[in-house]
């Protein structure tokens, strides 16, 4: 073909033009008194109505700025015509998840990209600029559990044509700046909601502009714009902005959609994003400064997150429960209802274990019901529910059916029930619906079994049989003849505040025999919709809810509890059960080991306690030691804990308990001692819970405290302050045991310490030391030990002297720095660590402690020639990684952002060598911001952990005694949810599979769903602990033979399988003992040789 020749190109360039002229200039037009709006028409199948659309319309200002999370205001005016013809950007979201869920509905659709500028609207209007007719309006709030969603994702142009009503889709801020807030005024939170209210402000403004009648409002929604329809019916702000109240699938009884503890939220978002956590201001202003794309990141790598409606005083004045029980609701016409099949395949994915469709186990079921009752001690309440839902069959395809009816039920269906109530006994005219058809569309995608799923009804409501904004496969004719009806029901009530009109089944209004409409291909009244599931769900349940704790209440067992006597006084604990065990522990804590390392004490070895007259209550969690509290809340939120943490004294030296044994009986159970880690500035008992440990391995878990930071390890380097002190505290607890335990019905002669972390360290250093000669028979130190070179300080004067400055004190005199600091207050101690983080007080060498270098003692063999077990895991550097390394790292990073992170291990400049030498191990030298990544976690983990690990696993088997050695390679499930997809097992992830936590009722428990992995690993973990207890070798009957670490390396790698291996990390220990020392005892030599 022939290019055009210069005059052809023209004469297309005049008619392209001419059309585009003609095509604006044929383009509806509306005047507001904001600015005129240019939209466009929309032809919709089988109507000659020709609809008008204004898309995105702008009701408020942008939410940036200064406006980020603050409520939204009014929007300003603009000049002349704005065009109106373009889907409006999303609000921040994960615009995948919207790609993905029209991908698999087989749905072609316009997806726009996201914003923080997103507070538009769009207007289907069947009426002409010039005609002032008055028509009835609807405005639509979209789902999407306030994550996801948008106006774009609809088409109110068939509705408004079928039914003659102008059709108002608004958008609202989602997520974390929607709805983030840290329960105080300066974040609210609820901002998505208030959004809701200027968009039905500013419908009441300008909707007669494109003929709607501002005095005929009625707002829809699904899911979570159902939920919001009914909260707007309980907020004081919309009163008078609407006039008719539609909620499918979703209502304000909903109680998942609420976050009773904001704040807690918001402090971990502060502690992701390094900010300060204590202070809400600071965190608002924090948050406020974030770049969208970290918003975004935050929302994706932790999607346990979760940003829920609070009672803010402003859009809600108290509890939705509070505001609906006394009727205090806006008394317009409401509908709502669910779909017969609401928890059926959407939900379903979500929550039932893999392989589902084909049948799942009762096992399976309790496991996921745990969501809903996620107490261990309400366990019996889910075998309840198991039995109205499941049955007691066995059956594996009758329990999917009432597992997905059940997650239906609790989760939509009988909140809208219950809604329904609240509405109907306020005196308001309700009309009460169950949708039970499916797209024909639909059932090709899905399995037979399927009836009709969340958010079926809307290609109904919305007439998507006949759009032509979404494309999508044919619709069948009973497909159009439902939609036809339905949309007549919703036109219906939006006209008159009933859904009921000629040629229409009549529905009845819900009253006291509960009456609805059954729809589907046929329409059918029906009475008392699910009767007997919502007396189970809202009267049996609640009732042996509430008779099992008076019970318990009444019961002499729990108020007096068990009682022990020693030699110091009697100590009353508490019960704890155990799930899976009828092993009833006892549990007692807050036992003192010590006096109170108080007044003249501070800086000083502990004293043995003293004793008390009488019993003594030890039910309550000890004191923490002095630290900064918001980090174990933080740590807690960020491992989907829930946990009593105590505030913090210097009166700390307490252990905690946990006994299988009756007090009575004479059993000599071997005794496991727990150190807790923490860096030594942080860490308590009280953040351990070791009853199932206690229970499963039928052994005496002992958790004890310890001082940290500067009380714990501060040191002049002399007799002042000689530093140490924590070491001391826990020999002293060693002692203690020796000394008491048999009154737990421990065996004083079969103990076992363990810890992990700092706590490892500690177990490690205690093979060590003098002073803990006797106190103890084996050793555990998990990802932590004496090998570790960054936990000794070489140089502790020159840390006293910094304090003293610091505190303003004479930093000359060794004996004054001492007699300084014993003045300060608590107070003045933790706000030196919080403002000078780079202070590390560390383990010194040369006191009473540990007399001789660690160096010394490891080759000379001088440790307590004891059974040892150390390990690793297999992604030990993630955690710390994450804290060190810059903005964004997790997408890839730089060789040149790695090399002052090494700088910090070599800071002398003439050392940089060194860090190139070690890059290059590690990171290669291709360039990859990935393998980059990646190698600086193993860097990382390797450094601090692993390689000291393998270094002290080979002096103790050199010394004799039986080593074993581990690399656990498994991440918690729900663990996973929070962490990118590369992050293998981190720092710390054996810890709730060594304490049993999928089976802990009591003191801690896990904030999400264990797997039947999780728990069957957990059980193997504990086995092989106890195991080791027992007889120094973690090896006994059912469980992967564990081979005694020798010359060839043997150790376990510990998962979903235990394999064993050999000579783990080979070529990175050498690299990192042999290889790069070499070569800088060489250059260290030439460099000695040049200078003579």
């Amino acid at each position: 073909m022939k290019e055009p020749t210069g005059l052809l190109r023209l004469s297309l360039s005049i008619g392209l033009l001419f059309l585009y002229t003609l095509a604006e200039s044929n383009a509806p037009v509306v005047q507001t008194k904001l600015g005129g709006l240019r939209g466009q028409y929309v032809s919709v199948k089988g109507k000659e109505t020709v609809v008008q659309a204004y898309l995105g319309v702008p009701f408020a200002k942008p939410p940036v700025g200064p406006l980020r999370l603050a409520p939204p205001q009014p929007v300003e005016g603009w000049e002349g015509v704005r065009d109106a013809t373009q889907q409006p950007l999303m609000c921040l979201q994960d615009r995948q998840i919207t790609k993905d869920l029209y991908s698999n509905l087989s749905m072609t659709v316009e997806i726009p990209e996201v914003s923080e500028d997103c507070l538009y609207l769009n207007i289907y209007t069947p009426v002409k600029p010039a005609e002032k007719t008055r028509l009835h309006v609807m405005v639509w709030i979209h789902g999407g559990g306030f994550i996801m969603g948008s106006a774009s994702g609809y088409d109110g142009s068939v509705l408004a044509a079928y039914q003659d009503v102008v059709v108002v889709l608004i958008q609202y801020r989602l997520g974390l700046l929607g709805f983030f807030s840290t329960g105080d005024k300066y974040a609210p939170g609820n901002m998505g909601l208030i959004d809701q209210v200027e968009a039905l402000r500013w419908v009441q403004e300008h909707i007669h502009n494109f003929g709607g009648d501002s005095k005929s409002v009625t707002i829809f929604g699904e899911s979570a714009g159902g939920a919001s329809v009914s909260l707007l019916l309980l907020s004081p702000l919309s009163i008078g902005l609407f006039h008719g109240a539609i909620a499918e699938s979703g209502t304000a009884a909903m109680t998942m959609l609420f976050n009773p503890n904001p704040l807690l939220v918001a402090q971990t978002v502060a502690n992701l994003i390094g900010c300060e956590s204590t202070n809400t201001e600071k965190i608002a202003d924090c948050v406020k400064k974030l770049t969208a794309d970290h918003i975004m990141n935050i929302q994706k790598q932790n999607q346990m997150l979760f940003f829920g409606v609070t009672a803010d005083g402003q859009f809600l004045s108290k509890s939705a429960m509070e505001i609906s029980q006394n009727h205090e609701m806006h008394k317009v016409p409401f509908m709502t209802g669910a779909n017969d099949n609401e928890g059926g395949w959407l939900l379903a994915k979500l929550f039932a274990p893999p392989g589902w469709e084909d049948g799942v186990d009762r096992v399976k079921v309790m496991r996921s019901m745990e969501m809903f009752y996620p107490d261990p001690k309400n366990q019996w309440i889910t075998e309840l529910i198991a039995d109205e839902y499941l049955g007691t069959s066995g059956n594996r395809v009758k329990n999917r059916d009432g597992f997905t009816e059940l997650v239906g039920d609790i989760m939509f269906t009988i909140p809208a029930l219950q809604t329904a109530n609240f509405h109907r006994d306020a005196g308001v005219p309700v009309y009460l619906y169950e949708f039970q058809q499916t797209a024909s569309m639909f059932k090709k995608m899905r399995p037979s079994f399927v009836g009709s799923d969340h958010g079926d009804e809307l290609m109904f409501v919305f007439g998507l049989c006949f759009t032509s904004y979404f494309i999508m496969d044919g619709c069948a004719e009973k497909d159009e003849q439902l939609s036809r009806i339905m949309m007549s029901y919703w036109g219906n009530f939006a006209r008159t505040g009933s859904p009921n009109g000629a040629g229409l089944v009549q529905w009845p209004q819900y009253g006291l025999e509960g009456d609805y409409l059954g729809i589907g291909l046929e329409q059918v009244p029906g009475q008392h919709l699910k009767r007997d599931r919502f007396t189970f769900l809202t009267q049996t349940v609640p009732e042996k809810l509430r008779f099992g704790r008076e019970k318990m209440e009444q019961s002499d067992l729990p108020k007096t509890g068990p009682v022990v006597q020693t030699k110091l006084g009697g100590l009353r604990g508490q019960y704890v059960s155990i799930k899976g065990k009828e092993t009833v522990v006892q549990a007692y804590l807050g036992v003192p080991f010590a006096k109170p390392p108080v007044g003249p004490l501070r800086l000083a070895p502990p004293q043995p306690v003293e004793g008390w007259e009488g019993v003594r209550d030890a039910t309550q969690q000890p004191l923490m030691c002095l630290q900064d509290r918001q980090l174990t809340v933080d740590l807690a939120f960020n491992w989907s804990i829930k946990v009593e943490i105590p505030v913090v004294s210097e009166d700390c030296l307490y252990l905690n308990i946990y006994t299988p044994a009756k007090p009575a009986e004479n059993t000599k159970l071997p005794v496991m001692v727990w150190i807790h880690g923490g860096g030594f500035i942080m860490g308590s008992a009280s953040t351990y819970d070791g009853s199932a440990l206690a229970a499963y391995q039928d052994v005496v878990v002992v958790l004890i405290q310890y001082r940290l930071g500067l009380l714990g390890f501060f040191s002049t380097g002399d007799k002042y302050a000689p530093g140490n002190m924590g070491l001391l505290d826990q020999v002293e607890a060693l002692r203690w045991v020796q000394e008491h335990i048999h009154n737990f019905g421990g065996d004083s002669k079969s103990v076992t310490i363990f810890g992990e972390s700092a706590g490892g360290v500690s177990v490690s250093l205690m093979l060590h030391s003098p002073l803990s000669a006797g106190l103890f028979h084996r050793a555990i130190a998990e990802s932590g030990t004496a090998a570790m070179d960054a936990i000794i300080h070489s140089d502790p004067l020159s840390v006293a002297q910094m304090v003293a400055t610091i505190l303003g004190c004479n930093s000359s005199n060794t004996e004054q720095i001492a007699d300084c600091v014993e003045k300060m207050t608590a107070d003045d101690i933790v706000n030196v660590h919080k403002q000078n983080q780079m202070l590390r007080i560390g383990v010194t060498v040369g006191g009473h402690f540990l007399p001789k270098l660690l160096t010394e003692s490891f080759h000379n063999h001088e440790m307590h020639k004891v059974p040892f077990m150390t390990g690793t895991n297999t992604d030990e550097g993630w955690l710390l990684a994450n804290m060190m390394a810059p903005p964004g790292w997790v997408d890839g990073i730089d060789r040149e952002q790695v090399m002052p992170l090494l700088a910090l291990c070599y800071p002398d400049s003439k050392d940089q060598w060194i860090t190139e030498l070690i890059a290059d191990e590690y990171l290669g030298t291709s360039g990859d911001r990935i393998k980059n990544r990646d190698g600086f976690i193993e860097l990382v983990g390797d450094a601090l952990f692993t390689i000291p690990a393998l270094t002290t696993a080979g002096f103790h088997r050199d010394a004799g005694v039986p080593v074993y050695l581990y690399e656990f390679q498994q991440t918690p499930s729900m663990l996973k949810k929070m962490r990118p997809s590369f992050v293998g097992s981190d720092h710390g992830d054996e810890l709730m599979f060594v304490f049993g936590y999928c089976f802990t009722t009591s003191h801690v428990t896990i904030d999400a769903l264990c797997t039947e992995e999780d728990e069957q690993l957990s059980g193997i973990m504990m086995s092989y602990w106890g195991n080791f207890a027992r007889t120094g070798s973690p090896n006994g009957i059912g469980l992967v033979q564990w081979p005694q670490y020798g010359p060839e390396g043997d150790y376990l790698g510990i998962g979903l399988e235990q394999v064993p291996g050999q000579h783990l990390k080979r070529d990175r220990f050498t690299f990192m003992t042999k290889i790069l020392p070499e070569k800088v005892h060489l250059v260290q030599e030439k460099i000695k040789h040049s200078e003579l």
